[in-house]
């Protein structure tokens, strides 16, 4: 799979940042990935657009695509943790079992970012917890807790 060929490259600092043109939807949102400055972690950046608001005044992002940044988020972390830990390549995303998605605060019309942790990762499935946030990465957005059903399975 590309996207996980550019991961790999963003993370080891041979490129700054990364689309997925193979991912229909993380275009349409216009994903991004990128390496943290701070903790060298994998952070998805969805850079505002008029189209990703929900509510006009104020203007507020729409809670979907904010969920959608979180579970692509942890979907990335989830297939490259599995790729690096059985040395495979997949063809197929992980699918999403079940989402849980926790919203703090609403998101203002500005890029927002997000990140994913792998708390378990088994032949199966795996589990991941993911926080998004703007400007500030100590004052989340939302959060979200996945089990994906791992590719070939």
């Amino acid at each position: 799979m590309q996207a996980l060929d550019d991961l790999k490259a963003v993370l080891a600092g041979e490129i700054a940042s990364c689309g997925f043109p193979d991912i229909p939807y993380a275009q349409f949102l216009g994903f991004k990935a990128q390496k943290s400055e701070q903790t060298g972690e994998l952070v998805i950046v969805m850079p505002y657009s008029e189209h990703l608001i929900g509510t006009p005044q104020p203007a507020r992002l729409h809670g979907g695509t904010v969920a959608a940044l979180l579970e692509f988020a942890g979907s990335m972390a989830v297939t490259y943790a599995a790729a690096a830990q059985q040395a495979a390549t997949f063809t197929a995303m992980p699918k999403p079992i079940s989402v849980t998605t926790e919203f703090m605060r609403g998101g203002a019309p500005e890029e927002m970012f997000a990140r994913a942790e792998v708390l378990r990762l088994g032949r199966r499935v795996g589990n991941v917890r993911a926080l998004a946030w703007q400007g500030d990465p100590n004052k989340v957005n939302a959060t979200a807790t996945m089990t994906f059903l791992m590719p070939g399975v």
